[in-house]
C-alpha cells in the first residue's frame, strides 16, 4: 500500500477524533452554543468523508496494512491479501465500531449540558435539513428544466415565425416578379 492511501486512511480517523475532541472543548469550555455548533458540524463533515475512505479503502484493499489488520492477521494467521479477508473486514469493521463509540461517548455529553435527547434532536433536525435540501435541489432542477424547455419552445416559435415571414416574402416576391413579367410580356 503507498504512503499517499495509509495517509489518507490513518487522516481519517484522526480528524474524526480531532472533531471529537475539538466538540468537547467546546462542550466544556463555551459559553456561545454557536461555538459548540461549528464543532458538531466540522465532527459531522470529518465523520462523513471518514465512513466514504473506509467504504473505498475496504473496497481497494487499502486497510490491508493497517494497525487492526496486522493484528488480526496475526492472531488468524490470515494472510489479508483480498479485500474479503477476514483480517480486512474486521479492520474496517472495528474502525467503523471506534468512531462509533466515540461519537456515542459524546452524544452523552451533550445530552448531559443541555438535557436529555438532545442529541437526537440534533441529528433529527439534521436529518429534516438534509431532506429540505434535496427537495429544493429537486426543485430547482425541475425549474431549470422548464426553463430549458421553455427556452427551447420559444426558439422553435422564432425559427417557425423566420420560415413563415420569409414564405411570406418569397411569395410576394414571385408575385411581383410575375406581374412585373405579365406586364413587360403584355407591352410587347
Amino acid at each position: 500500500m503507498d504512503p499517499l492511501t495509509l495517509a489518507a486512511i490513518t487522516g481519517g480517523f484522526a480528524a474524526v477524533k480531532s472533531a471529537v475532541q475539538g466538540v468537547r472543548t467546546a462542550l466544556n469550555t463555551a459559553e456561545d452554543v454557536g461555538a459548540i455548533a461549528g464543532q458538531i458540524d466540522r465532527l459531522f463533515k470529518t465523520h462523513g468523508e471518514a465512513k466514504k475512505r473506509i467504504d473505498s479503502a475496504a473496497k481497494d484493499k487499502k486497510l490491508k496494512n493497517n494497525k487492526w489488520a496486522k493484528f488480526v492477521k496475526f492472531r488468524l494467521k490470515d494472510d489479508g491479501d483480498d479485500e474479503t479477508s477476514l483480517a480486512n473486514v474486521a479492520a474496517a469493521k472495528l474502525a467503523q465500531k471506534q468512531q462509533e463509540e466515540d461519537i456515542k461517548r459524546l452524544s452523552i455529553e451533550i445530552n448531559k449540558r443541555f438535557g436529555a435527547g438532545t442529541w437526537d434532536e440534533v441529528l433529527e433536525e439534521q436529518q429534516k435539513r438534509i431532506e429540505e435540501r434535496k427537495e429544493r435541489i429537486k426543485k430547482e432542477k425541475k425549474e431549470q428544466q422548464l426553463k430549458e424547455e421553455r427556452k427551447a419552445l420559444q426558439q422553435r416559435d422564432l425559427w417557425q415565425t423566420i420560415l413563415i415571414e420569409s414564405g411570406k416574402i418569397i411569395a410576394v416576391g414571385l408575385f411581383i416578379a410575375g406581374m412585373v413579367a405579365f406586364i413587360w410580356y403584355n407591352k410587347a
